[in-house]
């Protein structure tokens, strides 16, 4: 019988596969992970497993990201190892982003599903180069960027989909979703803000999860800030629940 943890080990897999690093060493059960400094994600140690028996492994993690001029960060689960927390915390470690994982069957967010027909959906099997820049754009990002982003993209494994909304030849709204074992990623949902607040990110979450149920998904999960009300809210209206938790813990130069 499945329990609420192998639920969450379930999601955890899940999400790692569909945000993929640049490199990766293990340490025992746990993962580093480097990508050029971009994202969070990609840059931080996954720590669901034990915790390391090697008396060096804190030294060996920080060696890991300071090598690639990165600050050592740590994803922290509810199923991480609960000695973890407090330990870096004691070691100056900052926390920042505590997040929610939710979760919605695709039947539930697909009812009183309404098609816009004055939009044109556009579903890509890769990034490409336009979609890449059109995201950094719309999500205020540097160009710098662009190289990890592509690397993310590109070694995300199918079944994968890049979707664009436009009206009159302008992109109002992008999406990625990542069909694995049932499940169905979403991410990078982002609006353009000239189209904000007329429902638009509604529609491509609606847009995603058809696709993935299309494509095998039963279920469909997502990660948001706990602190981003309008989205909390959003994610919830459509049908998602909260399952888990997990922040990030942050070593910053003084």
């Amino acid at each position: 019988m499945e329990t609420e943890n192998d639920l969450i080990n379930l999601i955890e897999h899940l999400a790692a596969n569909a945000w993929p690093c640049h490199t990766q060493e293990k340490l025992e059960s746990w993962r580093m992970r480097a990508t050029f400094g971009v994202t969070e994600r990609a840059n931080s140690v996954y720590t669901i497993g034990l915790m390391p028996q090697d008396p060096m492994w804190l030294q060996k993690i920080e060696k890991f990201y300071t090598d690639r001029s990165i600050p050592p960060c740590f994803y922290i689960s509810d199923i991480s190892p609960r000695d973890l927390d407090p330990i870096l915390e004691s070691r100056g470690y900052q926390k920042l982003d505590e997040c929610f994982i939710m979760t919605a069957s695709c039947i539930d967010i697909l009812e009183n599903n309404e098609e816009n027909t004055l939009w044109k959906i556009d579903y890509l099997p890769e990034a490409d180069t336009k979609w890449i820049e059109e995201f950094i754009e719309l999500e205020g990002f540097s160009t710098e960027r662009h190289k990890a982003y592509s690397h993310i993209f590109s070694s995300i494994k199918p079944i994968k989909n890049f979707l664009r909304v436009s009206e009159h030849n302008e992109t109002v709204g992008l999406g990625t979703v990542v069909v694995e074992e049932g499940w169905g990623c979403i991410s990078n949902i982002v609006v353009n803000p000239k189209h904000r607040r007329k429902g638009i990110a509604n529609k491509i979450i609606k847009y995603l999860s058809k696709w993935a149920y299309e494509n095998g998904a039963h279920h469909m999960y997502l990660q948001v800030i706990q602190t981003n009300d309008p989205a909390v809210k959003l994610y919830e209206k459509i049908g998602f629940a909260p399952i888990s938790k997990h922040h990030y813990r942050i070593l910053t130069p003084n």
